[in-house]
């Protein structure tokens, strides 16, 4: 028994020490009211970028329910500059229920799972400055029920 205690405590420093290792820039989520996502509601997540030679991951977070009513989420998301001007803009979809099985993705707890997505691994800025990235669901619903909120976190690569 005191071995695998023991193995459970060296297991769980060596995890506390990998994720301070990471250089985590932005970790935001924005809750939808009601669980619902009006389609022309976006959420702006703003960012600083300093070091413009470095690459960057993305991730989405997504925390929804078991009452979503479809397998996958589509979203567009732009990259916006200072002023507003769009710099790049990407349609991703993304599976949050086995097609199968309708087993969830993610952790959960009662009826919300939450799910991080990666969507970009090897992410460019143009050069250093305030960003904002723009994230918008692409269902062709106009309120889509089921999700509780919607993330962006941006890791710089070492």
């Amino acid at each position: 028994m005191h071995k695998l205690i023991y193995i459970v405590f060296i297991i769980s420093i060596g995890f506390l020490f990998s994720c301070a290792d990471r250089d985590v820039l932005l970790e935001s989520k924005i809750d939808t009211p009601n669980d619902s996502w009006i389609e022309k509601s976006s959420m702006d997540f703003p960012i600083e970028i300093t070091d413009a030679n470095a690459t960057y991951q993305l991730f989405y977070q997504i925390r929804y329910d078991n009452e979503y009513p479809y397998y996958n989420l589509w979203i567009n998301r732009s990259l916006l500059d200072e002023q507003g001007h769009m710099i790049s803009k990407k349609l991703q979809g993304m599976d949050l229920f086995h097609s199968a099985s309708g087993e969830p993705y993610g952790a959960g707890f009662g009826n919300y799972f939450d799910y991080k997505i990666l969507s970009d691994s090897m992410q460019k800025f143009p050069k250093p400055g305030k960003y904002t990235i723009r994230i918008e669901q692409n269902m062709r619903k106009d309120t889509l029920t089921g999700i509780a909120s919607v993330g962006v976190e941006i890791v710089k690569n070492k």
